[in-house]
């Protein structure tokens, strides 16, 4: 359900199987990975503000002029780990669609997962938090999706809201509010559930169905760690 926050990826096609990289090819995928990586670890641990290129290049052991040959400035940098995060997190999303046809058990589910990733991967979730409040065009697609889905399950029948654009924002508070204190303080084991439950509560879920939907164990998906591929 979530995947749709990012555009669709074009028409999959067969392809031939790639030749093997050279080893020049490799040292720069590695280098412009490393780079991303400080970059996005920078952001996590304290935001955009005060990012600077010789910060980066330190943390990523690369010599300062060398960045210019991965990006032309800071901005293309950060917009660059920007949309690895805003693919990571469609793939995500990608591996639960279509998993269940039960709206709320769908919707649930994407929350749930959403709040185990940022969990387990800590740096993940600050970075997605500093990315939320201060990437408007982030913040609007995810504020977009949302919305989407709570108007696809209001129509359905699964979902009541008397009012629409409060019952948003509240949904959209939660899953900010539930992700910085999980990423940032000590929450009891099922604090993420408790968030659930209540987003579910607000949208008019009866405890019947809650409790069903809160039952079932996570699916399992396999990800790699962010950026660990990213080139």
């Amino acid at each position: 359900m979530l995947k749709n926050a990012l555009p669709e990826p074009g028409a999959s096609r067969e392809r031939p199987p790639a030749a093997p990289k050279r080893r020049t090819d490799r040292r720069r995928e590695d280098t412009r990975r490393r780079l991303m990586k400080a970059t996005y670890e920078i952001i996590a641990e304290r935001g955009f503000e005060g990012l600077v290129i010789q910060d980066i290049t330190e943390r990523a052991d690369v010599g300062y002029g060398s960045f210019y040959n991965h990006f032309a400035s800071k901005e293309a940098i950060v917009s660059a780990a920007i949309d690895a995060a805003r693919l990571h997190a469609k793939t995500i999303f990608e591996r639960l669609d279509g998993l269940t046809a039960d709206r709320i058990e769908a919707f649930a589910t994407d929350l749930r997962m959403w709040f185990h990733v940022s969990n387990a991967d800590r740096t993940w979730g600050w970075f997605m938090i500093r990315v939320i409040l201060s990437a408007a065009d982030f913040r609007a697609s995810l504020a977009g999706l949302i919305k989407r889905a709570l108007q696809a399950g209001v129509k359905d029948g699964a979902f009541k809201q008397d009012d629409a654009e409060m019952t948003h924002e509240v949904i959209g508070g939660l899953l900010l509010l539930g992700t910085l204190k999980l990423v940032s303080a000590e929450v009891s084991e099922d604090y993420a559930s408790k968030i659930v439950i209540t987003a579910l509560k607000t949208l008019g879920v009866q405890g019947g169905k809650i409790e069903q939907v809160m039952s079932k164990p996570l699916p399992e998906i396999d990800l790699p760690p962010f950026l660990e591929a990213a080139a």
